[in-house]
């Protein structure tokens, strides 16, 4: 739910509909979140107490955009000055936006990328977004990652066993051509081609704005490896 709030909320702040607290509480009284939790209040932590005292939940919704504040904060999507209220954007929460990155992964990338990066390097950085928290590895799917794991172009630090390595193997399947042998991991694939493209684009615009060069030419080549198939 939080998370969800958070990157709506970064979306606004970026199209300049919200300004402030109280502005990004105003809005969040016209989602689909306000509505389940004056339904349900204790499913969202509100008791009835609380509903009967406060009917709008405006105590709770400043709370949870605080909250949602706090976490783009610290993230570096926005600048938040607590004392004011108000909500400035930055470039990370702009690429975000645009991208339809989530929060954490736009963390996880300005953690681990750096000047000079090499394919291994991009390659483990994309896999490890959030957009593919749900993918896993299964058992009878071990087989074909392994003979993949043999043909891929390029190296593979983690073992099969670990998600991030399965969403790595299969980019560099669909960007080599390979062919797989069944349907097992077909579906795993095209969700993993559906993300790619913005996923790449959102890390080449962040070490744009950081100015690495280097890492800008191998960011903007993986890209077109992923549009072209080459």
């Amino acid at each position: 739910m939080i998370s969800k709030l958070i990157d709506n909320l970064n979306a606004e702040i970026v199209l300049g509909t919200i300004e402030n607290i109280h502005e990004a509480a105003e809005w969040l009284r016209y989602t689909y979140l306000y509505i389940r939790m004056r339904k349900n209040p204790l499913l969202y932590g509100v008791s009835n107490e609380s509903l009967l005292i406060d009917n709008t939940l405006i105590q709770r919704r400043l709370d949870l955009i605080h909250s949602a504040a706090i976490q783009l904060d610290k993230s570096h999507l926005i600048h938040y000055d607590r004392k004011t209220g108000y909500f400035q954007m930055t470039d990370h929460g702009r690429i975000a936006s645009h991208y339809y990155c989530t929060h954490e992964t736009i963390a996880m990338f300005n953690k681990l990328l750096k000047p000079t990066l090499n394919e291994i390097d991009l390659f483990r950085i994309f896999s490890l977004s959030s957009e593919f928290r749900h993918i896993t590895v299964r058992e009878e799917e071990k087989i074909e990652l392994k003979k993949l794991l043999e043909r891929v172009p390029i190296p593979i630090k983690e073992t099969i066993d670990e998600p991030s390595a399965k969403i790595n193997i299969l980019l560099q399947a669909y960007i080599s051509q390979l062919k797989l042998d069944g349907f097992a991991l077909m579906a795993d694939m095209i969700y993993i081609i559906q993300n790619a493209g913005r996923l790449m684009r959102a890390i080449f615009e962040i070490v744009l704005q950081k100015q690495w060069a280097r890492s800008v030419d191998k960011t903007l080549s993986l890209a077109k490896m992923i549009d072209k198939r080459m």
